[in-house]
């Protein structure tokens, strides 16, 4: 057995592309956000490896800062029912304050401004558990160990060309990786 020195040619043709987490897209939830298939990634992972309902409640709340006001009516009754009543399946810690309100008040004859302000609260209540999530992936990720790793590979080596922007290409593995999702689940 020799030793192979560092200087060594085929030492370094030997060595697997390791990921370079600080030039990474997951060094923070937004990034993660706005790349559809490192999004995917990491959700599986979360759905894997925790409870996702932290995760997907974040991800949820952000919905909320673009909607009209009908829309908001409606989608936090929907929202309440997935993530803060005492009896949905995806329930998550709710702030005291928030909790003492809805418990004094039905969801739907709340104020717009106040359903808003409640997912918000909700929303940063959720933030430390995201990134500790977010943290564990990096950690794994670094030693090979998430789930589609070849589709990121294939997102992040792809190379933009005018037939094949890099938006198209990181929405054909995003919809591969979702329908092979749905088949699991």
């Amino acid at each position: 057995m020799s030793i192979i020195g560092a200087e060594d040619e085929d030492f370094e043709n030997d060595l697997d592309p390791t990921v370079d987490d600080h030039s990474s897209h997951f060094t923070s939830i937004e990034l993660v956000k706005s790349r559809p298939t490192h999004l995917l990634v990491f959700l599986q992972h979360v759905i894997l490896q925790f409870d996702c309902s932290s995760l997907l409640c974040y991800l949820h709340a952000d919905l909320f800062k673009n909607l009209s006001t009908k829309e908001t009516k409606k989608q936090f009754v929907e929202f309440y029912n997935s993530f803060l009543d005492k009896g949905a399946i995806l329930r998550v810690q709710v702030p005291y304050n928030v909790s003492f309100e809805l418990d004094r008040t039905r969801p739907d004859l709340l104020s717009e401004e106040q359903q808003k302000k409640f997912v918000q609260e909700v929303q940063s209540a959720q933030a430390p558990e995201v990134l500790r999530q977010l943290e564990d992936f990096r950690q794994k990720r670094m030693m090979g160990m998430t789930p589609n790793a070849a589709e990121l590979l294939e997102v992040e080596s792809h190379y933009p060309t005018d037939r094949i922007p890099m938006e198209m290409k990181e929405k054909a593995v995003a919809e591969t990786l979702l329908d092979r999702m749905s088949e699991i689940q």
